[in-house]
């Protein structure tokens, strides 16, 4: 079972009045946190794995559809990153049962913001082609995350289902939950 957890906004749009669960879902992806987003005048739903940040765009309308979208829009994007096919389908079956709820991880809704002002800025330059949704998400998946252990969405995802990624690049050493620099002195 999957547990999406649509914004305030969002769950206005789809016609459902959401409670709190302390259910988990069952996927190696986690709850899927689902925002709606507007670029350049056309409605998308963005949604965020809770384990691994990665990032799917769909198509707003129809709102109430979302619980049976976001399944093929969820493959599309495992498929696209490298996760094997048997593992794909396993977590598409697990996907078939799904229950909506309140938000409640202030993080995944500061990534899902952070994702939206991505999206704008590369709309407003005019960067997005809007007829290929999967390409704008893998867009998303190659972004760095200081919140998630590899730093990057693709990664986890890969991290989740145990496979290695084949163009894994190593983020600075943390120490005290800061990122230290390389310092050159300069003359």
């Amino acid at each position: 079972m999957i547990i999406i957890r649509p914004t305030a906004s969002l769950a206005t749009r789809m016609k459902e009045k959401l409670e709190s669960t302390d259910v988990a879902s069952t996927t190696r992806m986690g709850d899927w946190y689902a925002n709606d987003i507007v670029l350049n005048r056309k409605q998308f739903i963005l949604c965020a794995s809770s384990t691994s940040r990665l990032a799917v765009v769909l198509d707003a309308a129809p709102y109430a559809t979302l619980p049976d979208r976001l399944p093929d829009a969820v493959s599309e994007i495992l498929r696209a990153v490298g996760v094997e096919e048997s593992q794909i389908q396993e977590e598409r079956v697990q996907m078939n049962e799904f229950k909506l709820a309140k938000t409640a991880n202030k993080s995944i809704l500061g990534s899902l913001k952070e994702y939206k002002f991505q999206l704008e800025v590369a709309a407003h330059l005019g960067r997005l082609n809007f007829s290929d949704l999967l390409e704008i998400s893998l867009s998303l998946s190659k972004m760095i995350s200081l919140v998630i252990p590899n730093g990057y969405p693709k990664d986890a995802a890969l991290m989740a289902f145990r496979q290695e990624s084949p163009k894994t690049e190593s983020l600075p050493s943390r120490t005290g939950g800061l990122v230290q620099p390389k310092l050159f002195l300069v003359k």
